[in-house]
């Protein structure tokens, strides 16, 4: 075809339009065309719920066999100055960290890149076609990119690398590697290698920096432990003026003593990282319980007084089970569809 064409395509798949006969500019004969030879739509979308402060949380079926009709969840958060979509990785998560209710769920495989891609495509069209209401003053576009959703993202690592190149080409979605976010709980070859090929900025998932009490809240502890993952934080590459995000949810009487504070003291290098105070989000069957509101200030304030940039992540979209740590999607599509 001549190359115009490409670039038409391209257009609209960059929009979220991937139905090839909503492509209005292209002749029907190539619409059949893409149509017939091309897998345009990889996910079905099953279900959307929308929260009261504006997230958005999608439930799609992937259509690629073997895995026709197995879930993944995906989520819009919208702020005030941008518009975050939150994509998974795998169905289920292989890490089974006790306070995530995505590890309560069975691993069923890794998706590709494609599907991978399908989610943010497919929340920017549900964005044209049902635009946030005005009345929440909120960043109704796609503008920022995070791997936080279902799975370990570099656990699927030749996928997340085709993502990537897509999400960050010219030719792609175009987006700054400072829009892009990869959270793992600390794969440390992976992470090496995630420097090395597509350096974007990174999350860890500590949650605790005792290495007896992180083997239980994160496994993967038991094999990369705290020292190994200082090490190869101080190597990953960093851009001026940007932070690795050392993530860290609050749960009482666990991880939020003072041995715990001072442990994380410990580990953090202010120069190079942050610590983003996380809010525990329950879900049914938790067998945890969330820091109170204040003791959760008091430490990030007695954080801030130790010459770390600490924050707290504010809870967005939990009245529909769409906050961290939340995410589990459900896996017979006809309970889904009947509800």
């Amino acid at each position: 075809m001549p190359k115009f064409r490409a670039k038409q395509i391209l257009d609209w798949r960059n929009k979220g339009i991937t139905t090839p006969s909503l492509m209005r500019n292209l002749p029907l004969d190539l619409q059949e065309k893409l149509h017939a030879e091309m897998v345009c739509e990889p996910l079905t979308l099953v279900r959307k719920m929308s929260s009261n402060d504006g997230t958005r949380k999608y439930l799609f079926a992937l259509t690629r066999r073997p895995y026709v009709g197995k879930m993944v969840e995906a989520v819009f958060i919208p702020d005030e100055r941008r518009g975050t979509v939150c994509i998974s990785s795998q169905m289920g998560c292989v890490l089974d960290c006790p306070f995530c209710h995505t590890g309560t769920q069975k691993f069923e495989g890794n998706i590709n890149s494609s599907e991978i891609i399908a989610q943010v495509l497919a929340i920017k069209h549900d964005l044209l076609n049902d635009p946030l209401p005005s009345a929440l003053s909120l960043h109704g576009e796609v503008s920022h990119i995070v791997y936080m959703g279902m799975g370990e993202p570099l656990a699927n690592e030749h996928s997340v690398y085709q993502s990537l190149e897509i999400l960050l080409s010219e030719e792609g979605l175009n987006l700054s590697r400072r829009r892009v976010t990869l959270s793992t709980s600390g794969l440390v070859p992976q992470i090496d290698r995630l420097g090395l090929q597509s350096p974007i900025n990174l999350a860890i998932s500590l949650h605790s920096a005792n290495d007896i009490l992180r083997d239980t809240l994160v496994p993967i502890n038991r094999k990369y432990p705290l020292q190994d993952l200082r090490q190869c934080l101080n190597r990953y590459p960093l851009p001026q003026q940007r932070h690795i995000t050392l993530e860290y949810v609050m749960l009482a009487g666990v991880n939020d003593r003072q041995e715990d504070l001072e442990a994380l003291v410990k580990f953090t290098n202010p120069a190079r990282e942050r610590i983003n105070l996380i809010q525990f989000n329950p879900y049914p069957g938790s067998p945890y319980q969330g820091t109170p509101s204040e003791q959760l200030h008091r430490f990030a304030k007695r954080l801030i007084k130790k010459g770390i940039r600490a924050t707290l992540r504010r809870s967005r979209g939990q009245d529909i089970m769409a906050a961290c740590g939340q995410l589990k999607a459900a896996t017979d599509p006809t309970m889904i569809l009947a509800r």
